[in-house]
C-alpha cells in the first residue's frame, strides 16, 4: 500500500509541535499515512534567543558554541518518532492534484498539508530603509549585527545605534546591548567611566510596546529610562540614508548603525499562490485553521497564518505561544478528518503568558495569573526555554542543551 502524506512544510515553533503531535495522534494508522517534516535548514531555530546571540563578545564565545545554544538539530528532534525529513524549499503549490513544488525533489504529493512557514522583515516600502539597516531574523543576523558593533566601536571608540521599533524585540534587543557594549569598552580598556555609546529606540505608534497593557509599558520605560536609552514615540520613518533617519514630521536622526525591527509580513511566495491573503501578506485562515473551505487539506500556522479573534475581532498576534496551540489543533483537527470525526475550532486565550527581558538579568513576567519582574522574571524564562526543550528532545540532550545556553546568555551580564 502506498501511504499517504501528511507534510508540514517549516520546523519553526509550530511546524515542530504539529509534526510531534502528530506523530503521536496517527499511531493506529502508520500503515496508512507518512509524517514528511520539510525544511530548507537542518536544524530548528531558537528565535527568542536572537537578541542574546546579538550581544555576546565574540572573545567570549565561539560561533560555534553560539551555534550548539540555539540552533537545534531536527535529526535531535525527530530521532525516535515515525517522522520523516526532507531538506528542502517550496516553491509552488497545485492545490487540485494536491502536489507541492519543492525546489530539488520536484512535485511531491500531501493528503493533508500544514504551512508553517514563519514571516519576513516588512521594510514598508520605505526608500533605503533595507539598503542600510540591519536585520535580527536569522542566526546569520545576529552574529553580523554582533560584528558589526564590535568592528565599528574598536574602530571609533564611540557609537549611536538606532533601534527602529519599539515592539518587544527592539526592547529586549536594545536593553541587552547596553551591558554588552559598556563590557567591550571595558575589554578596550577604554572609558571605564561611562559607556561612550548613545541608544535611541524608535517607534511609531503612541507607544512602546503596542498592544501591551499599561502597567508592563510603563515598568519598561522606566527601566529603559533608568539605562540611558532615549525613547521616541509618534515617530515614523520616512526614509534612510547612510547616516540620517528622515522622519515623517521632517526632522532627521543620525546614526552610526541601525537596527530594523519595525515589522513583519507574511512571505513573498504567498502571493504567487491563488490563496486568500490579509493586508499583511500572511494566509487568511479559518476557525479550523484551513486556509479556506475550497481547500479542505491545506492548513496554516503561526506566523504565516492571519486569524481574527473571535471576542477581540482583532488580527491574532504572531508570538510562540499562538504557533504552539495553532499546532496542536491543526494536529488535532487532521486526526479527527482520518478518524472521521468533527474538527475542533480554535478558541484562542483573551490574552498569552509573556515573559519579556530588559537586560541584565531583569525581566518582566505576565503569567496570567500572576505578575513579577526583576531577576524571577529572567529565572522564569530561561525556565519557559527548558520547558520547550523536553517537549522536543530527549532528555538529556534538552538539559545539555538547556545548560549551555544558560552559561552562554549569561556571560555578558
Amino acid at each position: 500500500m502506498v501511504k499517504k502524506n501528511i507534510v508540514i512544510v517549516g520546523a519553526g515553533f509550530g511546524g515542530v509541535t504539529a509534526a510531534l503531535r502528530l506523530a503521536r495522534k496517527v499511531k493506529a494508522f502508520r500503515n496508512e499515512y507518512k509524517i514528511i517534516l520539510i525544511d530548507r535548514h537542518h536544524h530548528q531555530l531558537y528565535t527568542p534567543a536572537l537578541y542574546e546571540i546579538a550581544a555576546i563578545l565574540r572573545r567570549n564565545i565561539s560561533d560555534i558554541a553560539l551555534k550548539s545554544a540555539v540552533l537545534i538539530p531536527i535529526t535531535d528532534i525527530i530521532d525516535g518518532k515515525p517522522i520523516e525529513f526532507l531538506s528542502d524549499e517550496l516553491t509552488g503549490i497545485n492545490t487540485a492534484s494536491r502536489n507541492i513544488i519543492l525546489k530539488n525533489s520536484g512535485a511531491f504529493p500531501y493528503e493533508y498539508l500544514i504551512l508553517a512557514l514563519g514571516s519576513e522583515t516588512n521594510y514598508f516600502d520605505i526608500s533605503g530603509l533595507k539598503e542600510y539597516s540591519l536585520p535580527l531574523k536569522t542566526f546569520d543576523d545576529a552574529t553580523r549585527l554582533r560584528n558589526t558593533i564590535e568592528n565599528y566601536f574598536i574602530k571609533n571608540g564611540s557609537l549611536k545605534i538606532a533601534v527602529g521599533g519599539g515592539g518587544s524585540t527592539g526592547v529586549e534587543l536594545v536593553a541587552e546591548f547596553i551591558n554588552f557594549i559598556c563590557l567591550l569598552q571595558e575589554r578596550l580598556k577604554k572609558n571605564h567611566h561611562a559607556c561612550s555609546v548613545e541608544f535611541i529606540l524608535l517607534e511609531a505608534s503612541p507607544e512602546i510596546l503596542p498592544g501591551f497593557e499599561t502597567w508592563i509599558i510603563k515598568k519598561t520605560k522606566k527601566r529603559l529610562a533608568e539605562m540611558g536609552v532615549k525613547i521616541k514615540t509618534n515617530t515614523a520613518v520616512a526614509a534612510v540614508t547612510a547616516k540620517n533617519i528622515i522622519l515623517k514630521d521632517g526632522s532627521n536622526e543620525s546614526y552610526d548603525i541601525l537596527i530594523w525591527t519595525g515589522g513583519v509580513k507574511g512571505p513573498a511566495i504567498l502571493a504567487e499562490w491563488s490563496l486568500p491573503l490579509s493586508n499583511k501578506g500572511s494566509l487568511i485562515i479559518n476557525e479550523y485553521l484551513k486556509v479556506s473551505s475550497d481547500n479542505e487539506h491545506i492548513f496554516a500556522i503561526g506566523d504565516n497564518s492571519a486569524f481574527t479573534h473571535p471576542r477581540t475581532g482583532k488580527a491574532l498576534v504572531w508570538n510562540v505561544p499562538v504557533a504552539e496551540a495553532e499546532g496542536r489543533l491543526a494536529a488535532e483537527n487532521i486526526s479527527r478528518i482520518i478518524r472521521g470525526k468533527p474538527l475542533q475550532k480554535f478558541s484562542p486565550m483573551k490574552k498569552y503568558p509573556f515573559i519579556l527581558a530588559v537586560g541584565k538579568k531583569y525581566a518582566i513576567a505576565d503569567l496570567i495569573y500572576i505578575r513579577f519582574s526583576g531577576i524571577t522574571g529572567w529565572l522564569a524564562k530561561l525556565l519557559v526555554e527548558l520547558r520547550y526543550l523536553l517537549f522536543i528532545l530527549p532528555f538529556k540532550k534538552a538539559m545539555r542543551t538547556w545548560w549551555l545556553s544558560v552559561k552562554i546568555y549569561s556571560s555578558n551580564d
